[in-house]
């Protein structure tokens, strides 16, 4: 009995050895030629670039999301991060759309329901082929063909469309978005200015990712899903636009969309009929952690005025991203700010994994 019970103890603690794992005849790259494997670099490029995007956007909603049930408890704001983790029903929750749902819309779509706080019955995707999404529509996700419909009522849009489609969905939607509403652009082939002619809107925010030969150098995984790859802190933080470890990412992020980000999170506190103060009290709480050693003010951002029961002005996105203003160079010269940036942007990740680590398997189906 006793050497029964050894033998079974022995079978638990022995890890299991893949033989296979880093067999050369069985990696991707041994099936191409030379001319072919001159080619991997794209390969990870476009990797690299799908999770970056997936991974900012993902944290951008959940800001936005977080920001809007801090609105409804403005009497003790500061006790509202950990009580908004736990809820399940928000009662007031970010509306997203997606506009487009081929490779890079619908790995959006599954960090956006995995990651962050995105309700499925609070998502809209527009394709046109919404029978492809059994998967998204079995989760809850309204799916259909109908631009006009998804933007009108959407807080937020990622639009995830081929340039060619561009110029046909602007003039379909352009006299249909709302003031509040936030456009967050994919389209590599036009600039935000190009954005703002044609779709008559400064809201638009559109992510700055660049490489080069130095940042194609550096390792990445391209084995990973892009789910599993956000599970990794260090990939995570790599994405992160003022994170430390950026610099060793494939793909490069301008510290300048960190500051859009923070712009048009108090264009939307805005546009829920906060004043200044409040306005300020959220962004510092949701975006920084409401850390007191250093927060943004109202004379980061306008004149400061004695008023501080007014409004802010409406920002035009596309605007700061063509000029220096005080808040990047605020941010980018605080290391508090900047760090308490990096754990905000981190800590939604973690929260995922500790929630499923909390609910086991049961978690991936609720």
């Amino acid at each position: 009995m006793a050497l029964m019970k050894r033998l079974q103890k022995s079978a638990v603690e022995i890890t299991p050895i893949d033989i296979t794992h880093n067999l050369e005849s069985l990696q991707f790259e041994s099936a191409l030629n030379d001319e072919e494997k001159q080619l991997l670099t794209l390969r990870k490029r476009s990797h690299a670039m799908v999770v970056t995007a997936c991974t900012q956007a993902t944290f951008f909603a959940n800001i936005l999301h977080e920001a809007r049930q801090i609105k409804k408890q403005m009497k003790s704001p500061q006790k509202m991060t950990a009580k908004i983790l736990q809820d399940k029903e928000a009662r007031d929750p970010l509306k997203v759309g997606i506009i487009g749902c081929g490779r890079l819309g619908s790995q959006l779509a599954h960090c956006l329901l995995t990651y962050g706080r995105v309700n499925p019955k609070d998502m809209k995707v527009s394709t046109r082929r919404p029978e492809t999404l059994e998967y998204l529509q079995n989760k809850g996700v309204d799916c259909f063909h109908d631009n006009i419909k998804l933007v009108s009522l959407s807080h937020v849009v990622f639009i995830c469309v081929l340039p060619s489609q561009i110029q046909v969905m602007a003039e379909e939607i352009k006299e249909h978005i709302p003031g509040h509403t936030i456009l967050y652009s994919f389209v590599a082939a036009y600039s935000p200015q190009k954005l703002k002619q044609i779709l008559q809107t400064n809201q638009i925010l559109k992510p700055d990712l660049s490489w080069n030969k130095e940042s194609e150098q550096n390792s990445w995984d391209c084995s990973e899903n892009v789910n599993t790859a956000l599970e990794n802190p260090v990939t995570v933080e790599k994405t992160c636009p003022f994170g430390n470890l950026k610099s060793e990412s494939v793909i490069l992020t301008n510290e300048k969309f960190g500051e859009l980000m923070i712009f048009a999170l108090l264009n939307m506190c805005t546009s829920l009929r906060l004043n200044k103060s409040d306005c300020l009290s959220i962004l510092n709480l949701t975006l920084f952690g409401g850390i007191s050693e250093d927060k943004l003010q109202e004379s980061d951002f306008i004149k400061k005025t004695q008023d501080s029961h007014g409004v802010f002005p409406k920002f035009d996105l596309v605007k700061i991203s063509q000029i220096n203003t005080s808040v990047q160079k605020r941010v980018s010269s605080s290391e508090h700010l900047r760090k308490a940036f990096i754990n905000r942007y981190m800590m939604m990740f973690e929260e995922y994994l500790k929630r499923r680590a909390m609910l086991g398997p049961d978690m991936e189906e609720s």
